[in-house]
Order: C-alpha cells, then structure tokens, then sequence
C-alpha cells in the first residue's frame, strides 16, 4: 500500500494575519503588506499576491518532501500547526493548535521545524513585522 500525505492549503492560501501590530487603526490591505520571503521566492519584489503565493507553495513542497508517516499511526487526519516569524524573518514558534493524534501532531510540528528562516521578513505598513501562520497538515494512507 502506498503512503501519500497531502497537506491542505485553505482556498489555496494559508490560514495567515499579520500579528504584534501596535496601529489599532483598520487600515486596507496595501501593496505594504507581505508575508516572510523565503529565499526560493526572492525574485518577486513588488507583487504581495505573488509573494503569497510562492510562499504557500514553498510551504507546502518542504512539507511534502518532509513528513514522514509516524510509527504507530493508524488513521487519517489533520494537524493543524502555527508558525510564528518574527521581525527579522526567523521562525520563533512552532506548536500543534489542534489535531486528531498526538503522534500526528509530533510528526507535524518536527517537520514544520525544518523551516528554514525567511531572507526578508513579513512587513506591515512597509515594516517589519512578525507574521503567524497556521498550516492545515493532512495525514492519508
């Protein structure tokens, strides 16, 4: 029987906001707001929908190439595991918000690990900027 994991992208963006704004103001979205640039995606300068994007798509290949199906594990389901960026582009935080099975979710957060730190970091109002993520991780045999 072959294994296949498939990680699930939530209308083909990740579930992501920006966070640790100090503006309270409801400022529209901008060309000034970005997501973590990862080094396979800087040659895209000034497209934000380009950047996201490339950014969800180099997420979702680390994690494919990565996961591995954990031992013990007998059903299919979805972890979901937030990430969180600082200011500088470096991944701070990596933790399980919910899943089905804690081997699951071990599994999920270690692969979610292996990030490798963003080159530029999220900007907001064209600032740095911490940026959280949460990746929907589907385990399927």
């Amino acid at each position: 029987m072959k294994m296949r994991f498939s990680l699930c992208l939530i209308a083909l963006g990740l579930t992501a906001q920006l966070v640790g704004q100090n503006n309270s103001e409801d400022v529209p979205v901008s060309l000034k707001e970005s997501v973590p640039v990862f080094e396979h995606c800087g040659h895209i300068e000034d497209d934000a929908n380009a950047q996201q994007t490339c950014f969800n798509r180099f997420i979702m290949s680390h994690i494919m190439n990565e996961l591995q199906w954990p031992e013990g594990l007998e059903e299919n389901g979805r972890v979901f595991v937030e990430v969180l960026f600082d200011a500088k582009g470096k991944i701070t935080q990596v933790e399980s918000v919910r899943s089905y099975n804690d081997r699951a979710a071990d599994e999920a957060v270690r692969a979610m690990r292996t990030l490798p730190d963003a080159m530029r970091p999220a900007t907001k109002q064209g600032e740095p900027s911490t940026y959280n993520c949460v990746v929907p991780v589907s385990f399927e045999r």
